[in-house]
């Protein structure tokens, strides 16, 4: 106090030598060894503070309090031999925190006790209050001694309750205690979880029973049996998601088994699981059966439905908004005066969650959690009525279930979707040739079936289409296709709106091949002549070559067959038999028709007028004067004849 009364007597000088603004703290800085305090050790410092401090206490009047013009001297001392508030917190904890402990303690052995009441709290609150205020202590010193003591007190009422569930009476002790422990009710949840966590589960489980579901009138009481322990609602479905994963990790690893045992014969299983599984007189060992080249056998669906039913009940899955969208809403003209208007607003979009999955389990791997989908949705997809449509409908939460995303649940449906399309529509295809209605009305039911869009839908239809078409092109251009044969296929193409170039993508080759194989014969017979030209520009327009390509096609058709029928024309004349090469002649003279005789032929001088000669002898009392010159321009022009 001396001290203090010397500062105040040094400050007072300088003021009035007219130092008015100083920094105080400067005199007193205990890292500069000029300063009135630098000489004394930080050690020594600490203890006369704490000293002083206690002093200060035990002269107050009724020896247990710090008055104010105490605390004021303490606040003076504190900057005098350079203490920080930090160093000063803690000086005051030493000080005054066993005070403050045992009244806390006593708060805690009281208020736990077999004689608990209203009154009790009241008057421990009055005594708690007096010593916080006395000795000046801060909020967080009393929360942090308060959270220390009301652990200790769940502690003990944890030890009294038997059954793991305390009381009534003892929560609303605790209750008040932690009240006058100035706690929040947050800070409690941790040791209310650590004593009665366990209890909570206890209860839980007994609520789930032997088939794992929560019915309805237990959730009530779950929820008040929650309330009443004081747990926190995240934590203890923490709890109930912990519970439900024992109860399903067996499910999910029972079907995987189930699915094993209709896919791999009994060497295999034994294999895999390290065991022998003995004879199994069911296993059939066929592959994918049936109309639609899927199979279902060994169908699990009841125990993969028991699966979404325990998931569905238990009310697992959750909703959480994802974001939002614009929509357009449309206002009633009453509420426009008299004028319906259309206006915009947005929506929250919702995405379904799975917070336990067999695949976050680790119970099963991806491909036996995708197999085990695929037989789902095959085994909805095969089954008719009622429950088809109940599996239709699950399909999506066993996916999700199950741990798989929406893309791979599309792409395993799409998978099954072209196998289905693939096998229908060759059946159908074989069978009649092209889908009728009543087979797009099925390709249309067994869309919807498996989730797909119409355009999913459109695009696999065609996919599958090309495919059929295309290995039916590979199967004919390998063999000898006649020109039926060719045309009948060009046709099918066409009737399905699919172009053999453009849409089929067959080779340059392919296509070449099959319009020589078509127009030859017709060539060679007579029935594609210049007059019935129009039936090349078919072939051409069907097969998607372009009118230059099948002229060029053309002419070296016209070429080669041309000098062929010559050769023939001349073996014939050689031998003497003019008979035969009649029809030669004539056949010569149609192919030059197609070409103003232009046909590329070498022939000598004697053999063409020979040929000529005898074209002039042919009866043509049937055919007009002009076309039976013309005939003879052209034959004149191919042999070479001027």
């Amino acid at each position: 106090l001396d001290a203090i009364e010397a500062k105040l007597a040094c400050f007072a000088v300088l003021q009035l030598s007219g130092l008015e603004d100083f920094d105080e703290s400067r005199f007193f800085d205990p890292r500069n060894s000029n300063s009135a305090c630098g000489f004394i050790d930080e050690v020594d410092r600490t203890k006369m503070y704490s000293i002083f401090l206690a002093r200060s206490v035990r002269n107050s009047d009724g020896g247990d309090e710090l008055t104010d013009d105490m605390y004021d001297d303490v606040k003076e001392v504190q900057g005098m031999l350079g203490i920080a508030d930090a160093e000063a917190q803690v000086e005051f904890r030493k000080c005054f925190g066993p005070s403050l402990s045992k009244e806390l303690q006593i708060a805690v052995f009281e208020v736990t006790g077999d004689d608990y009441t209203p009154a009790l709290v009241e008057n421990l609150k009055t005594k708690i209050d007096g010593v916080i205020k006395n000795y000046r202590l801060p909020e967080d010193m009393v929360k942090e001694y308060g959270a220390s003591n009301y652990n200790k007190a769940v502690e003990i009422v944890n030890q009294k309750s038997p059954s793991g569930i305390p009381s009534e009476e003892q929560m609303e002790a605790l209750d008040k205690l932690r009240e006058l422990l100035q706690l929040e009710k947050e800070a409690t949840f941790a040791p209310h979880m650590q004593s009665f966590g366990s209890a909570y589960r206890t209860g839980l489980l007994e609520a789930m029973s032997g088939t794992g579901v929560i019915r309805p009138e237990f959730r009530a009481p779950l929820d008040d049996l929650r309330d009443r322990l004081g747990l926190p609602e995240e934590a203890t479905k923490k709890v109930f998601l912990e519970a439900v994963e024992e109860k399903m990790v067996p499910m999910v690893e029972f079907l995987a088994t189930e699915l094993e045992r209709t896919m791999l014969t009994q060497q295999q299983l034994a294999q895999k699981k390290g065991k022998d599984f003995g004879e199994d007189m069911f296993k059939s060992g066929r592959g994918a059966s049936g109309r639609l080249g899927i199979g279902a056998e060994g169908n699990i669906m009841t125990d993969c439905m028991n699966l979404v039913d325990f998931y569905v009940e238990n009310d697992i899955a959750e909703e959480k908004e994802v974001g939002k969208k614009t929509v357009e809403k449309k206002v009633p003209a009453e509420e426009e005066g008299g004028e319906e208007k259309t206006v915009t607003e947005e929506v929250p979009v919702f995405e379904t969650t799975y917070p336990i999955t067999a695949l976050g389990s680790e119970c099963i791997e991806v491909e036996m959690a995708e197999l085990l989908y695929r037989q789902f949705v095959v085994g909805g997809f095969t089954t008719q009525g009622p429950q088809g449509q109940r599996y239709e409908a699950a399909k999506a939460t066993f996916g999700g279930i199950l741990g798989l995303t929406s893309e791979k649940m599309e792409e395993i449906g799409g998978s099954i979707g072209e196998t289905v399309y693939e096998n229908f529509i060759s059946n159908a295809m074989a069978t009649k040739g092209q889908l009728d209605q009543q087979d797009m009305m099925f390709l249309a039911n067994i869309q919807s079936k498996l989730g797909l869009t119409a355009e999913q839908g459109e695009k696999m239809l065609l996919d599958v289409q090309k495919k059929i078409l295309n290995d039916e092109a590979n199967a004919l251009m390998g063999g000898e296709p006649s020109a039926a044969d060719i045309k009948a296929y060009r046709e099918k193409c066409n009737s399905m709106g699919l172009e053999l170039g453009e849409d089929l993508e067959l080779s340059k080759s392919y296509l070449t091949r099959m319009f020589e194989t078509e127009v030859i014969p017709g060539l060679m017979n007579g029935e594609i002549t210049v007059e019935s030209a129009g039936l090349l520009t078919e072939i051409q327009e069907s097969l998607g070559l372009t009118p230059e390509e099948c002229e060029e096609i053309f002419e070296g058709i016209l070429d080669k067959r041309a000098s062929v029928v010559l050769t023939n024309i001349k073996a014939e004349l050689l031998r003497g038999r003019e008979e035969n090469a009649t029809d030669l002649i004539k056949k010569l003279v149609r192919f030059a028709s197609f070409v103003d005789g232009e046909l590329g032929l070498e022939v000598d001088e004697a053999a063409a007028y020979q040929i000529f000669n005898l074209y002039e002898k042919f009866d043509f009392s049937d055919e007009e004067e002009s076309t039976v010159e013309a005939s003879k321009n052209l034959l004149k022009v191919a042999l070479g004849i001027s």
